[in-house]
Order: C-alpha cells, then sequence, then structure tokens
C-alpha cells in the first residue's frame, strides 16, 4: 500500500466529514506521484474528495496532484468506487471544469472493449461520459462518436442501464443533432424488444415522443406523437416490473387528450392517477439517494401534476351550465389557457409550444360552446374595473378574444367564398376534430379513411377511439415472444385483402388480437377456474381437461361461454353481442360489433381431428357464407376433443392458429377466417409418461 492509500485509509477511519490535501500531509512530489495508483483502487473516492476540494479552492499547489486523478481513474475496475468518484467530481463546477478533458478521454477510450470485459464498468463509465457533454463541460463529438459505434447486441448488465443514458442523450441532443438522436432511437428501439431492458427503453422512446409533441406547431403532428407517447408508457406502466414515472406520463397523455376532446371524466381519472402514481413514487423513493443530474426528471413530473389541476377545474367550468362567480369562473380557464405556455413539462429550458398547440383551440372552443360564458370573457376583458378586489390576466383574455375574432373572420359569409374553398375549409375542421377526439385513428388510418368518419358523434367517435387505443396496447407487448410474431405474420397476409383497410383494418385487428391472447391463455394448462356452465345439476369444472368420473363431455357451448367472457373481460367488452340468431339462416355464437360492421365467431367441437384440413374441410364453408352481408373476414374456434392419451403431447399456440382462406365457386372475393383451437380431452403432463 502506498504512503497517500495509507493516509486516506487512517483520516477515513478516525471520521473526517471531507478530505483535503492538507489534511494528508504529504508533499505535492509524493502527491503527484501516487495518485494515479490510488485513483486506479478502491480508496479512489476519498481521494476525489481531495481533489474537487482543490480545484474549489483554486490552490496552485496541488494543481498537478489534482490533474493526475483522471489518468488513474481510467484503471479503476470497481463500479462502486468510480460511480461513487464522478458523482464527487460532478458535484464540483470548479472540479469539472479543471478536469473535463482528461476526465471525457479517460471515461471513453478503450470503451468498447471494456464492454465485454467489465460491462457494469462500461455503463458507468459512458454515463460519465454522456453526463460531462450534457452540463456543457465538454463537446458532444465524441460521446456521440461512440454512441453510434455501440452494438445492438452486448452483455446484460450493460444493457440494462443503456435506455437511461441514452434518454439523456436525446434530453440533450434530440433536437439539435439527427445523426445521433437516430443512433439513440434505433438502439432504444432494439432495447424495446430485448427482456432485459425493455421496460426503461419503452419509457425512454415515450418520453422521445413527448418531446417531439411539445416542440411541434402542428396540431396533426403533436396528436399523433401524444397518441404515440401514451401507448409507449402504457406499455411500460402494464410491464411486470412497471414504471411509477410511465404511469405518471400516461396520465398526463390522457389527460392532455381529454382535455382537447372535452372529455371531462377522463381528465378527473387522469388527474387521481397522476397524483396516486407521484405519490407511490415519493414512497419508493424516500430515504434514498437520488443523483442532482436526475432532478430535471421528477420536476417534470410534478409539473405535469400542476398543469392537471388546471386543466380539470377548467374542464369541469366548461361541462358546468351555471356558474355562481362567473368572474372566478373565467379566470380559472384563463390560468389554464397560460399555464400551456408557462408550465414546462418536460424540464428547464422547454418552451413546450406543442401543448399550445392542443390546449389553446380546446379552450376557445370551449368559449364558443357557451355563449354564456363567452359573454362574461368579453364583459371581464372590456371592463376588468368592475372587479377591483380579483386579480384578473387581462392579457390572456384579450389574446383569447383575438383569436376568436380571428376565426370568425376567417368563416364565409355566404356567397363569400366558392364551394371548392367551402369543401377545403370543412375538411381542415373534419381533420381537426379528428384528431382531437379520436388521435389513435386518426394516426393509424390514411387521411383520406379517416375523413369517412367526420359524420359519427363525438361520443360514437370517442368510442372508435377507444377501441383503437386498446388495439394499439397489444400491439406494444414486448415481453410475448410467440403471439406477436404470429399477429404481425397474420396482418401481413390480411394486409393482401383489397378489403383488409381502413375500418375494418382496424377493428379486425382488434378482435383478433384479443382471439390469439385467449388462444394462448387457454394452452397454458394449469389449475385456474374456467368452468363449464355450472348449473345445479351441472357442476362447474374445467372444460379442457378429461371428463372425470361423473363429469358431463365438453361441448362448444362451454368454448363459447368462455370466450364470450374473456371478451366482456377486455377491451371489446362494450361491443360484444352473443347469441345472434337468423344470421345466414343459422346461428353465430359470438357476434362483435364495430357500428354498422360485425365480425362472427362461430363454435364447433370435434372429437374425430384435429388435423387443419380436417377443420377447413368440414367448418370452413359454413364460417365463410357469414361474412356474405358484411366485412369478408370472420373467426372459427374448434373444441379439439380428440383423445390425448394416444397423441404424444398436444400444439403448440403457434400451431393451433392459422388463417384460411374460402372463395365459393364463381365468387371473385376471398373469405378470410381465423381459425384457431382449443385443446379439450387434456391430461396431465406427467401421465404421458406413465
Amino acid at each position: 500500500m502506498t504512503l497517500l492509500a495509507e493516509r486516506l485509509s487512517a483520516l477515513a477511519t478516525a471520521g473526517h466529514a471531507f478530505i483535503t490535501f492538507e489534511d494528508l500531509g504529504l508533499p505535492a512530489e509524493t502527491l503527484h506521484e501516487q495518485v494515479r495508483t490510488v485513483a486506479a483502487g478502491p480508496l479512489a473516492p476519498l481521494l476525489a474528495e481531495a481533489v474537487a476540494h482543490a480545484c474549489d479552492a483554486a490552490d496552485a499547489a496541488w494543481t498537478q496532484a489534482a490533474a493526475a486523478f483522471p489518468t488513474g481513474l481510467a484503471q479503476q475496475s470497481s463500479v462502486l468506487a468510480l460511480t461513487s468518484s464522478l458523482e464527487t467530481l460532478l458535484g464540483s463546477t470548479a472540479a469539472v471544469k479543471a478536469l473535463a478533458k482528461p476526465l471525457n478521454g479517460a471515461l471513453l477510450d478503450g470503451l468498447a472493449e471494456q464492454v465485454d470485459r467489465g460491462p457494469l464498468l462500461a455503463a458507468a463509465r459512458l454515463e460519465g461520459a454522456v453526463r460531462l457533454a450534457a452540463c456543457e463541460a465538454v463537446r458532444p463529438y465524441q460521446v456521440w462518436e461512440v454512441l453510434e459505434e455501440l452494438p445492438v447486441q452486448g452483455p446484460e448488465d450493460f444493457l440494462e442501464r443503456l435506455p437511461r443514458i441514452l434518454g439523456v442523450v436525446l434530453d440533450c441532443w434530440a433536437q439539435q443533432e439527427a445523426r445521433v438522436s437516430a443512433a439513440a432511437r434505433g438502439l432504444l428501439q432494439h432495447l424495446s424488444v430485448d427482456e432485459v431492458a425493455d421496460v426503461d427503453a419503452l419509457f425512454e422512446l415515450g418520453c422521445d415522443r413527448l418531446r417531439t409533441a411539445l416542440s411541434a406547431t402542428d396540431l396533426t403532428e403533436v396528436s399523433r406523437q401524444v397518441v404515440e407517447a401514451r401507448s409507449l408508457f402504457a406499455a411500460a406502466e402494464a410491464a411486470e416490473e412497471a414504471r411509477d414515472d410511465a404511469a405518471a406520463y400516461l396520465a398526463a397523455c390522457d389527460a392532455l387528450l381529454g382535455f382537447t376532446a372535452h372529455d371531462t371524466a377522463r381528465i378527473t381519472q387522469a388527474a387521481d392517477r397522476i397524483e396516486q402514481a407521484l405519490e407511490r413514487r415519493r414512497a419508493w423513493l424516500h430515504g434514498t439517494h437520488q443523483p442532482a443530474w436526475l432532478q430535471p426528471r421528477q420536476s417534470a413530473e410534478v409539473a405535469w401534476s400542476h398543469l392537471l389541476v388546471q386543466l380539470k377545474a377548467a374542464a369541469e367550468l366548461f361541462a358546468a351550465e351555471v356558474w355562481m362567480d362567473s368572474w372566478h369562473a373565467v379566470d380559472a380557464v384563463l390560468t389554464a389557457y397560460r399555464a400551456a405556455r408557462t408550465i414546462q413539462p418536460l424540464g428547464e429550458g422547454s418552451d413546450a409550444p406543442g401543448l399550445a398547440v392542443l390546449v389553446e383551440p380546446a379552450v376557445e372552443d370551449g368559449f364558443l360552446r357557451k355563449e354564456a360564458f363567452l359573454s362574461a370573457l368579453r364583459h371581464a376583458a372590456a371592463r376588468p374595473q368592475d372587479f377591483p378586489g380579483c386579480h384578473f390576466d387581462t392579457d390572456a383574455a384579450t389574446a383569447v378574444l383575438a383569436r376568436l375574432d380571428a376565426r370568425e373572420a376567417r368563416s364565409p359569409s355566404v356567397g363569400d367564398s366558392s364551394d371548392a374553398d367551402d369543401e377545403d375549409s370543412d375538411a381542415r375542421a373534419a381533420d381537426e376534430r379528428l384528431h382531437r377526439i379520436a388521435p389513435t385513428v386518426a394516426r393509424r388510418l390514411p387521411a383520406k379513411e379517416a375523413l369517412h368518419l367526420a359524420g359519427l358523434s363525438d361520443t360514437t367517435l370517442a368510442a372508435v377511439e377507444g377501441i383503437a387505443y386498446d388495439s394499439d396496447l397489444a400491439r406494444l407487448k414486448a415481453d410475448d415472444p410467440v403471439i406477436m410474431p404470429l399477429l404481425d405474420g397474420f396482418l401481413t397476409l390480411l394486409s393482401q385483402h383489397e378489403q383488409f383497410a381502413g375500418q375494418v383494418r382496424q377493428t379486425f385487428s382488434a378482435l383478433l388480437t384479443q382471439t390469439l391472447l385467449f388462444l394462448k391463455s387457454r394452452t397454458d394448462l394449469e389449475r385456474t377456474h374456467i368452468f363449464g356452465a355450472g348449473k345445479r345439476d351441472d357442476p362447474p369444472y374445467d372444460y379442457r381437461r378429461k371428463p372425470e368420473k361423473g363429469q358431463r363431455d365438453a361441448n362448444e357451448g362451454d368454448l363459447q361461454r368462455d370466450f364470450h367472457q374473456w371478451l366482456l373481460t377486455g377491451p371489446l367488452h362494450n361491443v360484444v353481442q352473443v347469441e345472434t340468431n337468423n344470421v345466414g339462416m343459422g346461428r353465430a355464437d359470438v357476434m362483435v360489433h364495430f357500428g354498422p360492421l360485425r365480425y362472427l365467431t362461430e363454435m364447433k367441437q370435434d372429437s374425430d381431428s384435429n388435423s387443419r384440413t380436417h377443420i377447413e374441410g368440414r367448418y370452413l364453408t359454413q364460417e365463410a357464407e357469414y361474412t356474405n352481408t358484411n366485412a369478408p373476414f370472420g373467426q372459427l374456434l374448434v373444441l379439439d376433443l380428440t383423445p390425448k392419451t394416444t397423441s404424444s403431447g398436444t400444439l403448440r399456440i403457434n400451431e393451433l392458429a392459422w388463417l384460411a382462406t374460402h372463395r365459393p365457386r364463381d365468387a371473385t372475393i376471398d373469405r378470410c377466417i381465423l381459425a384457431g383451437i382449443v385443446t379439450g380431452n387434456r391430461i396431465t403432463p406427467s401421465a404421458y409418461s406413465r
């Protein structure tokens, strides 16, 4: 052990609160000779305290010793020693300024090789270098080069810490450098389907979409990006290792979109959810160390919470029929209007124009919907002296009235414009309404197809939006390696059908997803409560299992009830109908309505064979007949009751579902049917070993 190490150890044992070079009592020459060696060892954090103190005091006597510290730190092999040393140095502005360049070189030199040798150490070094560049202590070009060369495959310990680092990169440079932003987003996309890092990657991708939305100036772009962010936050929040900050940001997106759609209930629920999420987060973080460089993220969550309180109050006022004090009511709405530009929900330095793009038109429309409220606004703006005891934002009131008057001036009078101008104006209004009430639908449908929804009422359009959003979430389940490739393959095949477009694509994809998830869940044999009819003379049991003595055989009615209950407890619960009669002179067991579109799911049982050839030959034509008066898509579910004692096992989920096509003689359009098998007559896996 060097003399410097002995002195550091002795001072730490004696309980020195903060170590300085003077405390060590060693000549500057000795310190300079031994700093590199100690900086590479376990006592580096103690030495870092002395280095930071020397820089803060601007003591020239210790300059050489302090300058040698980064060279030694480059050889550090302990993650704890490295991170603790960096926290101390980066906490000193003077130390950062004096040592930034050599420290940056020490952290990045040989980083690619370090990823395989010591992945946790490599992640800590990369994080330190990013922090140096983020605080503008060094130019970021070297960090950018390293990020562009990072491999998409690597040790789990390195990949697990990578999303947070990439999130900081996008926080700092997403709007400045397209090349590095593309590299960071590409890495996050890859990590979003990696089990070790998927939740954190989804969250960072959501933050990136939200950041893009809040810097945009076009309503269509803002709406699209907020919807994408909401879906990504929902996927991160729904994962097994859920993040409370993802829940908070999800609620913020829901409230923002709810306000633009004048949905007071959604805003209220979202405000409650964000408060609960922040309370849980505060409880989890209580008493734990939180790096100072992550404080802007936590401040952003608080800013969102404050904004939601104001949006909630404004929405409730717009929904009210009578205001006991219209002056205060108008002032509360103007506070929300002003907050869209003054609150910075992405941290310091963000002017967030995208918030204003969504919130301001919603406030204006709220005034236009309430003639009495608009009159109160005009009176308050014209005669603020009538209410001398109250503070009133006259500037905001004037701005709102100016925008409302400008909108009214742009509305053409009868005979003042051509039919073409009227059509363009109507199309713009319809497009804006769609992006405010049903942004998910608008994002996923082609513009021409989306405009066909303009005739729907606000309530119906909101219902379609809910279905589209739930379908979006199902596609973002990054932890399902079986269902997602299967679903993607089916959608690729269906896309070749000329009628699989617009609302048909949107709605049938939602049903298809739920059916595949149902088939997967019923393929896992476990002690569950999947019951039969459950009547007095028919005790409940798991209809998938081989009947025990005294139990009846399972039948298609059991499958039908189970599938119906699955839909009733899922995202399609409000559009499901069951046991619809007189369709094509037959009976379809489950019917799902999406407005005028309907999809029938036929239930069958078969004890002869579970081969695809047999099932298609026996049942496909009947199911296809049900599609003759609506969209040419449907579903066929078969309860396989063949004996399992001689089958050498059961089929996998991706062997139990497939797309089948049928075209009657002289017909010109294919009927596409999702065929799926639920395996019945099952025995326990251990029975095959007897």
